[in-house]
């Protein structure tokens, strides 16, 4: 309630008074606004404590199954003819590869057409079949050929033919209809009303028997498939034919060291991106918690623990190459990372990536723990939420009484502004009476 003429009376500054008695007054509520800010920004620390666990958790997610380690180039000796790649099943090997043909799309032609104006004879419906599909135009005999055309490329149940005009001369127009996939099995016949066939007589423009790719593997298997991608020939391996070879193309399958040597730096990358927003969060607002320490410990002792039933050579990180620094962060030595795969590949997957016992397996476990509901972040925001609603309620307790005791002070300044002015008031009229009568008895 401001009061704009105070002091008028008086003379006395009260409007600075007042705001300097407040400001004494407000030191509780000041003290409990930084708290609510202490406690806000301890919330948002922890928000991104959580964000950077959970990034953890998925990236250990995507190294604890051993098809993560399990990996293998496929590599071609004329890439030009085809490529390969390999999966986890695959094993290491070599095979001579024939491209012997390349799979098409079938195309079939109408007879040739004066223009693409006049309407089909007939008037009857046209299906289209394209292996076990089909679908149907309704009065495709009526239609003219471009209209014939725009049917089918519109058609909201087209299974997979695109059509298309082709003019050899301004008297010879053809329809054209092309499969979208390729293979025998995706071949295009023309049923319907016998006039509407008759009248397009089609004819196939590339032989239907011939339509699937074939390949010869070491000279003695024949491979047939509907696609130019084979992915079940060669266990583990997808072949992409690019064109049909004179001869043999040497296949050469083996362990891609590189892209296991990138999966464990993955990993080391990984665990020191989050060692790096702890050791951000200990001398920042989570400086001095507890949480902090306890998370890291959780994690250091899945290091600090050998998997139990495993048969392979290797029981710790650091005899495959990985280990901690004096900063508490892993490092990776290529050298010794190169002869675990070389001496015990299977043995290295396995500490990694066993599904019980693996160092990736574990680790997300234990970030699975700390995320958990009433995990132990869930734990302190809660703890930190409770603290901020109470810190709230206190700070409009506090506000409340602010206002009261503002409202107080500026009672009594006005009521001391209007006596003062009073008493000057008085005292002016005594003084100017006094001097009148000096004046008389003068």
């Amino acid at each position: 309630m401001a009061i704009t003429s105070a002091g008028v009376g008086s003379g006395l500054d009260i409007e600075s008074i007042v705001s300097q008695l407040i400001a004494f007054e407000r030191q509780p509520l000041n003290r409990l606004e930084r708290k609510k800010n202490d406690y806000e920004s301890q919330l948002s620390a922890y928000g991104r404590l959580s964000s950077a666990v959970s990034t953890f958790q998925t990236a250990m997610g995507k190294l604890d199954s051993l098809s993560d380690f399990k990996l293998f180039s496929g590599v071609s000796a004329d890439e030009d003819v085809f490529t390969a790649t390999a999966s986890s099943l695959a094993a290491t090997g070599t095979y001579d590869v024939q491209v012997d043909r390349l799979a098409e799309a079938h195309k079939i032609k109408s007879k040739a057409f004066a223009d693409t104006d006049t309407a089909l004879v007939g008037g009857g419906d046209l299906t289209l079949d394209i292996g076990t599909e089909s679908f149907t135009i309704a009065g495709a005999g009526s239609l003219t050929l471009a209209g014939l055309r725009d049917a089918i490329n519109d058609a909201a149940d087209n299974v997979g033919v695109t059509a298309s005009i082709v003019s050899e001369n301004s008297s010879n127009n053809y329809l054209v209809l092309t499969s979208q996939n390729t293979g025998t099995e995706n071949a295009i016949t023309l049923t319907g009303t016998a006039a509407d066939v008759a009248n397009l007589n089609p004819t196939s423009i590339n032989v239907a028997a011939d339509l699937d790719s074939r390949i010869i593997v070491d000279n003695s298997f024949t491979v047939t498939r509907s696609s130019n991608t084979i992915s079940d020939a060669i266990t583990g391996v997808t072949l992409e034919l690019n064109a049909v070879s004179t001869g043999n193309v040497n296949l050469k399958l083996e362990r891609d060291s590189e892209a296991v040597t990138e999966v464990v730096q993955e990993f080391v990358d990984t665990y020191n991106a989050l060692k790096e927003t702890l050791n951000g969060l200990r001398t920042g607002e989570l400086k001095g918690d507890s949480a902090l320490l306890g998370i890291e410990n959780s994690l250091r002792n899945v290091f600090n623990t050998a998997p139990t039933g495993l048969t392979t050579q290797y029981k710790y990180l650091v005899e495959i190459g990985v280990s901690f620094d004096k900063t508490g962060k892993l490092t990776l030595d290529s050298e010794d990372l190169n002869n675990a795969i070389n001496n015990d590949y299977d043995g290295l997957a396995e500490i990694f990536a066993n599904d019980s016992q693996g160092y990736a397996f574990r680790l997300k476990a234990a970030a699975d723990s700390i995320l958990d509901v009433d995990g132990l972040i869930d734990a302190r925001k809660d703890g930190i939420n409770s603290s901020i609603d109470l810190t709230e309620t206190r700070i409009d307790r506090e506000g409340y009484r602010l206002d009261l005791v503002e409202k107080r002070l500026r009672r009594q300044f006005t009521a001391l502004d209007s006596l003062v002015g009073t008493l000057t008031s008085t005292g002016n009229f005594l003084q100017s009476q006094l001097s009148q009568l000096a004046g008389l008895n003068q």
